[in-house]
């Protein structure tokens, strides 16, 4: 017998483009759902900076993982992790 895995189910992550926006988890500013996996892709001019600020962030600790990459997800483009 299998029993399925059960999921996010709300969509997560996307594309931000432009001079300024704002990335937030599903259902915030309540939890995330279990099993959340987020890719976010921010673009930008190639002579412009990224600044990322975290307002308000919370992890659940052993489970939760916050990767920066400048490029493509590569461990030689890891930043923060």
């Amino acid at each position: 017998m299998h029993s399925k895995d059960k999921r996010a189910s709300q969509p997560c992550g996307g594309v931000v483009q432009g001079l300024n926006g704002t990335i937030e988890s599903p259902g915030f500013p309540h939890g995330y759902p279990n099993y959340a996996n987020c890719t976010w892709i921010i673009v930008t001019g190639e002579r412009n900076r990224i600044q990322l600020s975290f307002h308000t962030f919370a992890l659940e600790e052993d489970f939760d993982i916050v990767s920066i990459y400048d490029g493509q997800p590569q461990p030689g483009n890891l930043k923060m992790r």
